[in-house]
C-alpha cells in the first residue's frame, strides 16, 4: 500500500491549524473561563473564609460578652443582696436601738415615778408620824413630869463642857437683861430655886432669873441670855430621831437611785 505523504502532510497541516484554532479560539477562552472560574471560587472561598472567621470572633465576642453581663449581672445582683441585707441589719438595728431606747426612757420614768411616790409616802408617813408623836407627848406632858424635866435641865447644866459653859458664862455676864428660863407648865418655887442655885453655880454669876410659860412647847425647859440659849425638850430627841429617818431614808433614795442607774445601764 502506498503512502501518500501530500495527503498526510496536508492532514498535518490540517491538525495543526485546528489545534492553533481550538487553541486560541476554544481552549484559551475555556481556560480563562475555568481559570476565572476558579479565581472567583477561591475569592468566594476566601470571602467565606473572611466571613466564617468574622463570624467566629463576632460569635466569641458575643460569648465573651453575654459571660461578661452574666457576671456583672450576677454582680450586681449579689451587690444588691448584701445592700439590702445591710440595710435590712442596719434598720433593724435602729429600731433595736430605739425599742431600747424607749424601754430604757420608761423604766428610767417609772423608776423616778417610783422613787418619787415613795419619797411622797415616806415624807406624809414621817410627817404625820411625828405630829402624832408631838401632839401625844404635849397631851401627856404635865406638872411633874415638869419637875422631872427640871431635874434633868439641871443635871445637864452640871455637865457643860467647858467651852459651852464659857460661852454662856461670858453672855450672861455680858447681859444686862435677866436670864430666861422658859418652860411648858409653870414650875413651882422649890423648883425654882434650885434652878436658880445651879445657874448661879454653874456659871458663877450672880445674875437676875426669870421664869416664863410657853404652852406651845413640848415638855422642856429652855434657857436663854444675850441671843444664846441652852435647852433641853423631849422634842429634842424626837426632832433628833426625825432626822436619823430622814437620813436614813435619803441613804435609801440614792442607793434605788444607783440601782436604777445601774439596771438602766445595764439594759
Amino acid at each position: 500500500m502506498l503512502i501518500d505523504w501530500f495527503t498526510v502532510f496536508a492532514q498535518l497541516v490540517n491538525f495543526l491549524i485546528l489545534m492553533a484554532l481550538l487553541k486560541r479560539f476554544l481552549y484559551k477562552p475555556i481556560i480563562r473561563a475555568l481559570e476565572g472560574r476558579e479565581k472567583k471560587i477561591a475569592d468566594r472561598l476566601e470571602e467565606a473564609k473572611k466571613i466564617k472567621a468574622d463570624a467566629e470572633r463576632e460569635l466569641e465576642e458575643y460569648v465573651y460578652r453575654n459571660e461578661l453581663f452574666e457576671q456583672q449581672r450576677a454582680d450586681l445582683l449579689k451587690q444588691a443582696r448584701n445592700d439590702a441585707d445591710h440595710e435590712r441589719e442596719k434598720l433593724i438595728e435602729a429600731a433595736r436601738t430605739e425599742a431600747a431606747a424607749l424601754r430604757a426612757d420608761w423604766k428610767q420614768a417609772l423608776q423616778i415615778e417610783q422613787r418619787s411616790l415613795h419619797r411622797e409616802i415616806m415624807k406624809h408617813t414621817r410627817e404625820e408620824v411625828f405630829a402624832i408623836s408631838r401632839k401625844t407627848l404635849k397631851d401627856l406632858a404635865s406638872e411633874s413630869l415638869e419637875g422631872r424635866m427640871s431635874e434633868v435641865f439641871m443635871r445637864r447644866l452640871r455637865t457643860l463642857d467647858e467651852s459651852e459653859k464659857n460661852l454662856l458664862t461670858l453672855a450672861i455676864q455680858a447681859s444686862s437683861k435677866p436670864v430666861l428660863v422658859c418652860s411648858a407648865f409653870e414650875l413651882d418655887l422649890e423648883q425654882q430655886s434650885a434652878l436658880k442655885k445651879t445657874i448661879r453655880d454653874v456659871f458663877e454669876a450672880e445674875a437676875a432669873i426669870e421664869f416664863q410659860t410657853d404652852t406651845e412647847q413640848i415638855s422642856g425647859i429652855e434657857l436663854s441670855t444675850n441671843g444664846h440659849k441652852l435647852a433641853w425638850h423631849i422634842a429634842d430627841y424626837l426632832t433628833a430621831f426625825e432626822r436619823r429617818i430622814e437620813s436614813v431614808l435619803q441613804s435609801k433614795t440614792v442607793a434605788l437611785a444607783e440601782t436604777g442607774e445601774d439596771v438602766h445601764g445595764a439594759g
